[in-house]
């Protein structure tokens, strides 16, 4: 442990601003009498949207999958569902080349169910690939392009959450009489979309009519199966048939969206689908995965919702895939039975823990460094893990932006190949990643040897030589894009204002208008009240609390109350009063739901 550790550096750390959010009067207002929904609801969903008069609020609040945009406004997605069609109905062998992350393996599923179940394609056709993220890199990579040359001889390849910034290896396909339909929503690179491939279909292209950039990987993939059921010849009875087949894929497209951290607020199509499969996940006979998952999660006792899928289902995961490879998250989904499923969940959960434990001793450096690189003021955080691991980058880069609030990229070496580096960013709202990558390329020219991303996260490669000068320029860049947007970089914790009585109808009044996520963050209350009583539970870093309000006694849990170096040492005190800052949430126990507060921050009240 280094002595700035020892000396308590953690303290050091800005302490984050508590925000009220402004209430759109106008939002709020529809709400209320348009929508019919209660003080609380409108307050909160006037906090995150400032809705114009004429705009309706139904596709937000009850968002249906009769409010998805057009799919025709997707360029290049007639041409890509009708040669799929065309190999399906040829029985070719079709290469599906996704992502390691949750958006690429939601995507893995939702092509190989969607071809299978809704195309009507053979299985045995269909040869699924995920680069494996330490050995071959990101994206459709030259060695993943090896590794398919080996394994089979597809005559079309199908990408999914990836595939734009690949022209190289597409044009390489192109040599070998292999075509390629891309399917991707990340920011097209600046020397254009692949002119090799027979397609490129994302929503971030220039020319895109379908108004929609935020939708996620899976997203796009499901669009492309969507629109070839479209085109096939059949009866009325069997389209409907194929249509419910269509929709039954929703439940990976949640998931996947919800674990990409795309937009769950203006976002329509994102509320909807992620609507749409929860329900899918929590009917009566839901797939052996969902059903697994429930168990696992909760003995059963509650519904799996957005929380489920972005804390406890999409980590474990983008575990596997960002330590090994990402096919046991495919091989999960697609469980035929509980017995498979339950096989799966125990490989990718195992893995979780290895995660964890490296995402623990990375995150102890990172933040280190952080404190020391914020100390001198840096806008941009360049964090340097020269015994990192690749797979964990983008989780502990989330770690310091929650601490510093400032754009940050963690680095370490390529697996294999010491002379170059790789890294994966993450932003603050106002920030756009993949903006600041092409800044940093574009102030000298050729030192990133690849990059890409989109608003909130990106990923790039470089020489080990370049680091220090790319240090310096990711700073400069993440300081002059603050500065053009006004953005002031601190963490921040956004706030709802006070409850009368926090309760469970609280809690199904919040529950009514969810999904919450990136863009439409859960609700955030304060409370002033004195600690009752304190108890460290788990590791030592999180502590059970008893309030004492102005209407009661009420129980919370503050997770990550402390770093594990101050574990056990409580932030507050016994017998003195806070500013409480918590969501209200259900605590499941022995069949009886009872009211939990989720702590988040403390103040001492004045």
């Amino acid at each position: 442990m280094s002595e700035a550790v020892k000396k308590g550096w953690i303290s050091d750390r800005p302490e984050p601003r508590v925000r009220q959010r402004r209430v759109d009067a106008t939002t709020e207002r529809k709400a209320r009498d348009e929508m019919g929904l209660t003080k609380i609801q409108a307050r909160v969903l006037a906090g995150r949207l400032a809705v114009p008069e004429h705009q309706s609020l139904e596709p937000i609040v009850s968002p249906t999958l009769r409010h998805l945009s057009d799919p025709t406004g997707l360029p290049d997605i007639e041409t890509g569902a009708r040669r799929l069609v065309e190999a399906v109905r040829a029985g070719e062998t079709i290469a599906l080349v996704c992502d390691h992350d949750v958006d690429g393996v939601t995507s893995m599923a939702v092509l190989y169910r969607g071809i299978v179940d809704v195309l009507g394609g053979d299985p045995a056709c269909l040869v699924p690939f995920i680069g494996h993220r330490l050995k071959e890199g990101y994206g459709l990579s030259d060695a993943l392009v090896d590794r398919m040359l080996e394994d089979t001889s597809p005559s079309l390849v199908v990408t999914a959450d990836h595939g734009s910034a690949d022209e190289p290896r597409i044009r390489r396909l192109a040599e070998q009489g292999i075509e390629t339909i891309v399917t991707d929503h990340h920011a097209i690179p600046e020397d254009g979309i692949p002119a090799s491939a027979v397609a490129c279909i994302t929503p971030t292209r220039e020319d895109s009519r379908y108004g929609d950039p935020a939708i996620a990987g899976c997203m796009v993939a499901w669009l492309l199966i969507a629109q070839a059921g479209r085109m096939l010849d059949l009866d009325e009875e069997s389209m409907k048939q194929t249509r419910q087949a269509r929709d039954r894929l929703l439940d990976f497209v949640a998931l996947g969206t919800v674990a990409d951290c795309v937009s769950l607020g203006e976002s329509v199509n994102n509320r909807a689908v992620v609507r749409a499969g929860l329900r899918r996940m929590n009917e009566a006979e839901p797939r052996p995965c969902w059903a697994v998952a429930r168990e696992r999660l909760a003995q059963g006792q509650r519904d799996l919702d957005e929380q489920s899928l972005a804390f406890d289902i999409g980590p474990r995961i983008n575990a596997r895939g960002r330590l090994d490879e990402a096919m046991a998250g495919v091989r999960f989904l697609l469980s035929g039975n509980d017995r498979t499923a339950t096989k799966w969940w125990d490989a990718i959960e195992e893995e979780n823990e290895n995660r964890k434990a490296i995402e623990r001793d990375l995150k102890v450096t990172a933040l280190e460094q952080a404190s020391e690189r914020y100390a001198e003021g840096a806008a941009g955080l360049a964090i340097w893990l020269s015994e990192g691991h690749p797979g964990v980058h983008g989780i502990v880069a989330s770690r310091v932006v929650e601490a510093f609030g400032r754009p940050t990229v963690c680095l370490s070496p390529v697996y294999g190949d010491p002379d170059r580096i790789t890294g994966s960013a993450r932003g603050i709202p106002g920030i756009h990643i993949k903006r600041v990558m092409d800044a940093v390329a574009t102030a000298v020219p050729g030192m990133l040897l690849k990059h890409g991303g989109h608003q909130g996260a990106g990923g790039l490669t470089l020489y080990r030589k370049d680091l220090s000068r790319f240090q310096q320029l990711w700073d400069t860049a993440c300081q002059t894009q603050a500065e053009a947007v006004g953005v002031r970089m601190d963490p921040v914790i956004w706030v709802d204002g006070e409850l009368h009585r926090p309760s469970l109808e609280t809690v199904e009044e919040l529950r009514a208008i969810a999904p919450f996520g990136r863009g439409f963050e859960g609700a955030l209350f304060t409370m002033e009240a004195k600690l009752y009583e304190l108890k460290a539970v788990g590791d030592q870093t999180h502590f059970q609390v008893t309030l004492q309000g102005s209407n009661g006694l009420f129980r919370g849990i503050w997770f990550n109350a402390v770093s594990i170096e101050e574990a056990g040492v409580p932030p507050v005190s016994e017998g003195k009063r806070y500013q409480w800052i918590y969501s209200p949430k259900i605590n499941y126990f022995r069949g009886e739901e009872r009211l939990q507060l989720f702590v988040r921050h403390a103040d001492p009240a004045y």
